[in-house]
């Protein structure tokens, strides 16, 4: 289905049946990021998968949007969907989007698992690095030789060694976006974030945080950073996998999730 949003059309795919859950994938992503997941989650929940704004099957982005925007238009396909509280699990971006949705409307968010995701703003050093990716991305797309440059930021050397059907996956979604709408979300993502720092501890929901321990993109300090602050949280780090661990190492991560969840129903 498409629903209408502050962030433009996006496209949202419901599956299985029980408590509900809500699924928002990684930058330069789709929800197909997500396929060993919710083979393993749609046993025992509804899931939600969300194709972010310019990604995937949702409208292409014509108009700067912000992580705030996101926040809104979370709520806005949760309303759709007909969801009063759900599960959230995102990776980076959707950790990001997810952050803010549990410290603003706190109701509408029951449990919260964060992947390779970041709190602060981006550093400096990366910020000039990304920007003329970001601008050759924005104007003539993500051609295959710049998707590739990409590969050992998403991907640990464990991965790029022995799963190269995976990164090939990734380089082909990549170079298939839209140009403009990689611009406007890297912008949201990357540029604009700011520094959800000092919201953190207004985070009531239960939390479990997950890092690749290769993550380059979100190194595992800025995943400690998080569960430091937000209380109560725990932490999971991934052997052999970098910002794409959902991707990289799926049975480990879908043992995380499933054990947290399993430990949040029996308390509830």
């Amino acid at each position: 289905m498409l629903v209408d949003t502050k962030c433009g059309r996006l496209f949202v795919e419901v599956r299985g049946e029980g408590p509900d859950l809500v699924l928002w994938h990684s930058l330069l992503c789709d929800m197909g990021m997500w396929r060993r997941q919710r083979e393993a989650l749609e046993e025992h929940y509804r899931v939600v998968a969300i194709d972010a704004p310019g990604h995937g099957r949702s409208g292409n982005v014509r108009s700067p949007f912000t992580m705030d925007d996101c926040v809104d238009a979370a709520v806005e396909v949760l309303d759709a969907v007909g969801i009063e509280s759900a599960a959230w699990v995102g990776l980076s971006w959707g950790g990001m989007v997810g952050m803010r949705l549990a410290a603003r409307h706190p109701a509408r968010v029951s449990a919260l698992v964060l992947l390779d995701t970041s709190a602060r703003p981006e550093r400096t050093l990366k910020r000039l690095a990304y920007r003329p990716l970001q601008a050759i991305a924005s104007r003539i797309g993500a051609v295959r030789p710049l998707a590739k440059a990409l590969t050992p930021i998403f991907f640990s050397p464990h991965t790029l060694r022995t799963e190269p059907a995976i990164v090939d996956s990734f380089v082909r979604t990549l170079t298939r976006m839209d140009p403009e709408s990689i611009g406007r979300a890297v912008e949201a993502v990357i540029f604009t974030r700011g520094d959800f720092t000092p919201e953190l501890s207004r985070i009531g929901a239960p939390t479990l945080v997950i890092v690749g321990i290769d993550d380059r993109a979100t190194p595992p300090r800025e995943a400690e950073h998080i569960a430091a602050r937000i209380p109560g949280a725990g932490l999971v780090r991934i052997p052999d996998a970098g910002h794409l661990s959902a991707l990289e190492q799926p049975e480990r991560v879908n043992a995380a999730i499933l054990s947290f969840l399993a430990e949040q129903a029996k308390s509830g």
